[in-house]
């Protein structure tokens, strides 16, 4: 998703926040039927869901040892 189109979210929605616009934007996507990991990488880019999901993986696993 380029800066074009998240400014003019921002816009819309009255803030600077860009945890704001993100959330907005991979809610609005979700809710109309787009999958959470397609919506991810829409808006951060190719692998961007794949990545963050092996980190969050690997924090867990590293906090239970």
């Amino acid at each position: 998703m380029n800066a074009a189109t998240l400014n003019q979210v921002a816009n819309l929605l009255g803030t600077t926040d860009k945890n704001v616009v993100f959330s907005a934007v991979l809610k609005t996507l979700v809710e109309n039927g787009v999958a959470m990991n397609v919506a991810f990488d829409h808006l951060f880019g190719e692998g961007a869901y794949k990545k963050f999901a092996g980190e969050v993986y690997h924090a867990l696993r590293a906090k239970a040892a």
